[in-house]
């Protein structure tokens, strides 16, 4: 007798699934990384260089949250998964933001020493 089918994959049929899916973003990442690359190599202007490679940065963001990550935004869980997205870029345009306003106050201030006349004495001379 066959089992009726239920939906759900046995082990076996899981694993492979999911080795498929890693070998498949990592092919997929490995192909945008070069193109990324071959843009900035090429001869093309500044402009499309930048557009080309942050399209691949999006690109690979998506398939690394597909492939990698398994997060889909359709089904059951879509919802828990878009907080989690979401909380996440929060957390980095924290931090990004952060270390651009430390980093900026900072060298406002090291150049603001550096313009006074008493900031660095004459070298002796001999």
């Amino acid at each position: 007798m066959t089992k009726p089918n239920t939906g759900e994959l046995n082990p076996q049929e899981s694993a492979a699934s999911e080795i498929k899916s890693y070998a498949t973003g990592f092919i997929v990442s490995l192909l945008l990384t070069v193109g990324a690359f071959a843009a900035l190599l090429s001869d093309l202007p500044s402009t499309w260089k930048i557009v080309l490679i942050c399209v691949a940065a999006l690109l690979q963001i998506i398939v690394h949250m597909r492939n990698f990550l398994h997060l889909s935004f359709s089904g059951g869980q879509s919802r828990e998964d878009l907080l989690l997205v979401l909380f996440s870029v929060c957390l980095l345009a924290i931090m990004a933001g952060g270390t651009w306003y430390i980093m900026s106050d900072l060298g406002g201030r090291m150049h603001q020493a550096s313009g006074s006349d008493a900031a660095m004495p004459e070298a002796p001379t001999r």
